[in-house]
């Protein structure tokens, strides 16, 4: 009970920043989301052993380019496609059960092209028009709250079978449906605070979220586990760290801004 109850306090500060962040300017979103992303990054080369600068640096130009709308489309496209391959791999080597061992260059690339090129399409969401303001993010971020927050209730109350557990034996089917069936449902009610998107684009978006926010959670495990490590760090009580705390979004972002392209194109 207890165990709950911390985690869910931490959890509402969390959600509070953010969603005060992005009610009050987009800014003041954006700020917040480079922060926790900075974080998280040092939480992540910790992980891989590997230390360096130049993420962040790379990561400070990416949005001060994009906030003052001067970042070239041909690198942030590119950046999309190559984050799009990037996760793809992981994901790859997470169902064939492959080591995560990397040489120091690989670990300079899987930085820059997972987690920082992430991090930005977080921010980089911003940019899509919503009826409110910073309502794709918030949209976003809801799903994934959503999915992963009930995903956890159900998998305590009712998880019996396994999902992944070489991985992490505690998440279960169980709470994998559960998870799954909020986040559909949060999705309908999205549509209408949306009315610019067509009656498809969310319950759509809820299964790119249900599906790449689960293995973002998944992928990060496995690093945890591969490092001998419970949590990436102890900012978060009862979350661990700020990359515990956003595997999932990291994950998810690229897909998500793909998937919104795609949205905006044939429409």
């Amino acid at each position: 009970m207890r165990e709950i109850t911390v985690r869910s306090l931490s959890g509402l500060l969390y959600v509070a920043i953010i969603v005060s962040a992005a009610l009050y300017s987009n800014l003041a979103l954006i700020v917040v989301l480079f922060l926790f992303t900075v974080l998280a990054l040092f939480e992540f080369q910790r992980l891989l052993h590997y230390k360096s600068p130049i993420p962040f640096l790379f990561f400070g130009l990416l949005v001060y380019q994009f906030y003052t709308e001067i970042l070239i489309n041909t690198l942030h496209f590119g950046l999309l496609v190559i984050s799009f391959f990037m996760n793809f791999l992981l994901a790859f080597m997470l169902i064939k059960k492959k080591s995560f061992v990397f040489s120091p260059f690989q670990k300079s690339g899987l930085t820059l092209f997972y987690l920082i090129s992430s991090g930005y399409f977080i921010i980089a969401s911003t940019s899509f028009e919503s009826s409110w303001m910073n309502g794709i993010t918030l949209s976003m971020y809801f799903l994934i709250w959503t999915n992963n927050s009930f995903a956890y209730l159900a998998g305590k109350k009712w998880g019996k079978t396994p999902l992944f557990p070489e991985v992490s034996p505690k998440k279960t089917w169980e709470g994998f449906w559960g998870g799954a069936f909020a986040c559909f449902l949060l999705s309908i009610v999205l549509l209408s605070l949306h009315p610019e998107f067509k009656f498809w684009v969310f319950p759509i978006l809820a299964l790119i979220i249900i599906v790449a926010a689960t293995l973002g959670d998944l992928i990060q495990s496995k690093f945890k586990r591969e490092a001998q490590v419970k949590d990436s760090g102890s900012l978060i009580p009862g979350h661990g760290g700020f990359y515990d705390r956003m595997d999932s979004v990291l994950y998810t972002a690229p897909f998500v801004n793909l998937f919104l392209i795609f949205v905006n194109y044939v429409s």
